[in-house]
């Protein structure tokens, strides 16, 4: 027989590894207190700025996408295999450090010549460092990645499901 926890108002808490991995913020969910979740307070502060809204969905799927070239392209440090790796042929060149950066180079060169100056700086360190950066730099570095990889006029989906 289940045995069942007493109700504590709390209506989302998360499993216990996104628990250990996060910091979490109890906030009311209404006036009364009665009803509580958790919040994770410490997000990427790409994920903060398209909570706060001071960026848009568009801006934010742009700063993702170009996050995730950003790995692809070798440019944060990981630690080192362990493991034997066999030697590389003139034909096998898949892994080298020319053929992984060239999978930012077109998006990168974008940024570089078509944002104002010193937005490709401020889009790198926001979303490579996590640290805060000219607000109105981020924006214009990141319209021109989403104009780049073609997410242009990106609805908000909250807002698509609050108009039906």
């Amino acid at each position: 027989m289940r045995k069942s926890l007493p109700f504590d108002g709390l209506v989302e808490r998360g499993t216990p590894e996104h628990q250990k991995k996060n910091q979490i913020e109890v906030e009311s969910l209404d006036p009364r207190g009665f009803f509580r979740r958790g919040r994770v307070t410490d997000q990427a502060l790409i994920d903060v700025l398209l909570v706060e809204k001071r960026i848009n969905p568009s801006q934010f799927s742009a700063g993702e996408m170009y996050l995730e070239l950003m790995g692809r392209a070798g440019l944060f440090l990981r630690s080192p295999s362990l493991e034997r790796g066999t030697g590389m042929t003139g034909k096998d060149v898949g892994g080298s450090i020319a053929s992984r950066i060239m999978a930012i180079s077109r998006a990168r060169s974008r940024l570089r010549d078509n944002a104002e100056e010193g937005a490709a700086q401020a889009v790198e360190i926001c979303l490579g460092s996590n640290l805060r950066v000219n607000l109105r730099l981020l924006r214009s570095g990141l319209d021109v990645l989403s104009e780049h990889f073609g997410i242009g006029d990106l609805p908000d989906p909250r807002s698509l499901w609050l108009n039906h």
